[in-house]
């Protein structure tokens, strides 16, 4: 599309392009102050276009000075050096997209601004904004990749004032389920809070206070394939860390500044799976990893456990049948003692959907119980000093010596 040169027939226009020329910038820069003037041409084609025009007009010749006293031949002679650099920079990192942000100069910011406040700046794109237009344009060609404004894999930051290179790499998601086949490890890494993980004589110098975690089983070769930094684990919801999961749970695992984003997951779950503590099953990378993983967190899903508990007396089967009626009312749940030094000591309203038992023996009762999401079982089952209520060992009259719990259904 030709530049709309009918509008600088205008006497404003006309003194606005004059003033801009006298000002010594190069055809970027001039075309720049028109920015939003014209659509399908590049600043220094619409630059070329209002010199001639210029020229034409006043019979005489605006010759484009030897260096812009706007960007100081940026678009000349750096524009390509620094493309070159970034480029060198993304060496091996792979990626599909990219966006360029860009920090200028203080001098070049004050140049701009003065002119702005000379000339007025409705039609005015910012140098900044070229810049980075600029730059990805030439990456396109050096990389093969695209630009991308809304998702991109890599944020390039380049301080033009020092040339320092600053690459964001957005983390990845890989999305799963996973069952927790033995008792006695937590879902995430349980750092010492003692030495907030330098190792200490508490930890025996682990920095952890558990020597594995559902985590660090999944995340072991998704780390090493994309040559990641770290991790982070988003479960939804999570089971105590003496119970198995025998159902499977969702997850979200987010794999921290990877370089490789091309993945081979069901080779992946291969490799985790050879673990005989968790398994995992349905692995599959996701773009809205923050999004499900706000979704994972605020879902209220129902559960359902399975205890073998057993008691500190025989079992009274008259009380038994009375078990069944703790569906009838909400349960009453203030945090439970074990947990209280960690979560906000508040009271709790949950249900209980479904209850039925089967007797072991004269101590051992198994529960196998559907609850809403939130209410703590072994607390419904035991009572915790009365900070539950309802709860199954004061409508049995009988005191609870150990209890053994399974999540066998999620959902």
């Amino acid at each position: 599309m030709k530049f709309p040169v009918e509008v600088l027939e205008q006497a404003k226009n006309r003194e606005k392009l004059l003033e801009i020329l006298i000002n010594g910038l190069c055809l970027n820069c001039l075309g720049r102050q028109f920015g939003m003037l014209g659509h399908g041409l590049t600043n220094a084609e619409r630059g070329k276009i209002l010199r001639e025009f210029a020229n034409k007009l006043n019979k005489s010749e605006f010759k484009e000075p030897d260096v812009c006293n706007m960007c100081n031949n940026f678009f000349k002679n750096r524009i390509g050096k620094i493309a070159n650099s970034i480029a060198k920079k993304l060496g091996d990192i792979e990626f599909n997209t990219f966006l360029i942000g860009s920090i200028i100069s203080r001098e070049v910011a004050r140049r701009q601004e003065e002119l702005w406040e000379r000339i007025g700046i409705e039609d005015v794109e910012p140098i900044k904004s070229e810049i980075n237009r600029e730059l990805g344009k030439i990456l396109e060609k050096l990389t093969g990749k695209k630009f991308d404004l809304k998702n991109p894999d890599i944020t390039i930051v380049v301080d033009l004032d020092t040339d320092n290179i600053r690459l964001q790499i957005r983390n990845l998601f890989v999305y799963g389920k996973y069952q927790k086949l033995v008792r006695g490890i937590p879902q995430t890494k349980w750092i010492c809070s003692r030495c907030s993980g330098k190792g200490c004589t508490f930890c025996k110098g682990e920095g952890k206070l558990y020597p594995t975690s559902v985590q660090e089983i999944v995340e072991k070769p998704l780390i090493k394939a994309t040559n990641s930094k770290s991790s982070a684990f988003h479960g939804a919801g999570r089971a105590d860390i003496d119970a198995r999961e025998l159902d499977y749970r969702p997850f979200v695992l987010e794999l921290i500044r990877p370089t490789i984003r091309k993945l081979d997951l069901k080779k992946m779950e291969k490799q985790i799976n050879k673990s005989k503590k968790a398994k995992v099953t349905s692995l599959k990378l996701i773009k809205e990893g923050k999004y499900i993983i706000r979704k994972l967190k605020t879902d209220r899903i129902d559960k359902t456990y399975l205890a073998e508990v057993e008691f500190k007396q025989d079992i009274d089967k008259k009380k038994l049948k009375l078990v069944k009626g703790i569906i009838k009312e909400p349960i009453i749940q203030k945090t439970p003692l074990r947990v209280v030094h960690r979560r906000a000591d508040k009271f709790r309203k949950r249900l209980v959907k479904a209850i039925s038992y089967k007797q072991l023996a004269n101590r051992r009762l198994q529960l196998k119980i559907r609850a809403e999401a939130g209410l703590y079982i072994k607390e419904l089952i035991s009572g915790d000093d009365g900070r539950t209520k309802p709860n199954i060992s004061e409508i049995l009259g009988n005191n609870v010596k150990k209890i053994k719990l399974d999540v066998i259904k999620i959902g």
